[in-house]
């Protein structure tokens, strides 16, 4: 059984349960199971995980990620993708002369764009595709391991920013969101929201408590 309610906060070394199955970030020593990180466990039944209260992002296949160009090679773009670990986009996802233009053209230092990962391997060397140029707005980060909360169950709490403040808003699973609008008012709005979900993400009643800020334009 488990020895903590669903969503109560753990530390390292903390008992979770005994004769339980724990799929992520915990510790089975012959019965019992430890937490091996600070985060909440969510129980369903006689199994849980625990989500870790902050942390890094780590690529995973198929992401979709926010990323920012930070040099023009020969044959492609450097990208930092908010990680450890970067990753160069081959100069194919633009062009079939990769050798023969300049490909500052297509994607240059500081651009931001959208790109989708893939083949990740065992050290973190990762394929990135299917760039989508994001041009002006806003961008922001927020904790990697919040991102779930701002989009919510079947992408409700997204669809609530985006109707609620009037902005194009674009998730990266890498903790970058971006924001565009042409009314700063909205922006400033949908940040301020964005900010709250992700200190308030492990606590009950937020979505209510989004729609009701966002339906008195709280902070505007």
């Amino acid at each position: 059984m488990f020895k903590v309610e669903d969503r109560e906060f753990v530390i390292p070394g903390q008992l979770v349960g005994e004769n339980v199955c724990c799929t992520e970030n915990c510790l089975n020593e012959d019965d019992k199971v430890y937490s091996t990180i600070q985060g909440m466990v969510r129980v369903k039944g006689n199994s849980g995980k625990i989500i870790p209260s902050s942390g890094v992002y780590t690529p995973k296949r198929d992401d979709v990620v926010i990323g920012l160009v930070v040099e023009v090679l020969e044959c492609g773009w450097l990208v930092d993708i908010n990680s450890p670990y970067m990753s160069v986009m081959m100069g194919e996802e633009a062009t079939r002369n990769v050798m023969e233009e300049d490909l500052s053209r297509y994607y240059d230092i500081g651009d931001k764009i959208s790109v989708k990962i893939i083949r990740v391997n065992e050290v973190y060397d990762f394929d990135l595709i299917k760039p989508r140029k994001l041009n002006e707005g806003l961008i922001i980060n927020v904790n990697p391991k919040r991102i779930p909360r701002v989009v919510g169950k079947r992408r409700s709490m997204l669809e609530i920013l985006r109707k609620k403040t009037g902005c194009n808003i674009m998730v990266g699973q890498n903790g970058r969101i971006w924001i565009k609008s042409d009314r700063p008012d909205d922006v400033g709005l949908a940040v301020k929201a964005i900010k709250k979900i992700e200190r308030e993400a492990q606590t009950s009643g937020l979505t209510n408590r989004i729609e009701n800020m966002l339906d008195n334009n709280w902070g505007k």
